[in-house]
């Protein structure tokens, strides 16, 4: 038991060493050696738990992306209209994102390696999996009209908001991903929402865009 600990203990300090110098320096700009010098231990423990860059990066990946995935299920799974879920849990998201290290550095990596690492595939699909089961939840109780294509309109979301994270990274350095956020649920809204719910979805989405961010 205490050696399980310990051994916890060191591969928690090796993803934070590389959590730390992927967010400094950038994945191609940091070496194993990097990593292993700022975690203070030795090669062979770095490779007993790891054994490639690449590998640590792939366990990044699926923590971070876990953990913006418990957020934004707790709510999906709440009793609140699946709309207000989609666009309260997105915004939370958002914010989990300015504030935790592990999901934030994780979703730069998931760019990084789309279509060559099975961590960042099934991130990509698992994302698209809860969202189109949420549209699909909005349409069935009448805020989304009944021929919206489900499918098209969770690409959409999944697809902007990790697009616009990487011009929010570029631009801010992520601090107007939630401007760009309100931006895209703006102009999707309403063209997918039925006539009785536009101006509820409206307010709500100005209500949600008004809430004030933790700070890092």
């Amino acid at each position: 038991m205490i050696r399980q600990a310990r051994s916890e203990a060191t591969r928690r300090r090796i993803i934070e060493a590389a959590v730390d110098l992927f967010s400094e320096r950038g994945f191609p700009g940091t070496g194993l050696g990097d990593i292993i010098e700022r975690a203070e231990m030795t090669k062979g423990a770095l490779y007993y738990h790891f054994d490639s860059k690449e590998a640590l990066a792939a366990e990044i990946v699926r923590e971070g992306s876990a953990r913006l995935m418990s957020t934004f299920d707790a709510i999906s799974e709440s009793s609140s209209p699946a709309l207000e879920s989609i666009i309260h849990g997105t915004f939370l998201v958002v914010d989990q994102l300015s504030t935790d290290k592990v999901a934030r550095v994780g979703i730069v990596l998931m760019r990084v390696f789309a279509g060559f690492s099975d961590s960042a595939g099934g991130t990509y699909n698992g994302w698209l999996s809860a969202m189109e089961a949420d549209v699909a939840r909005a349409r069935d109780e009448g805020d989304v009209r009944e021929d919206v294509d489900v499918t098209a309109v969770a690409e959409t979301f999944v697809g902007a908001f990790v697009g616009g994270s990487l011009l929010s990274d570029a631009a801010s350095r992520g601090a107007d991903l939630r401007e760009r956020v309100t931006r895209l649920f703006g102009l999707v809204l309403p063209a997918i929402v039925t006539d009785e719910s536009r101006d509820y979805f409206a307010e709500f989405l100005a209500r949600e865009a008004r809430q004030r961010p933790p700070r890092d």
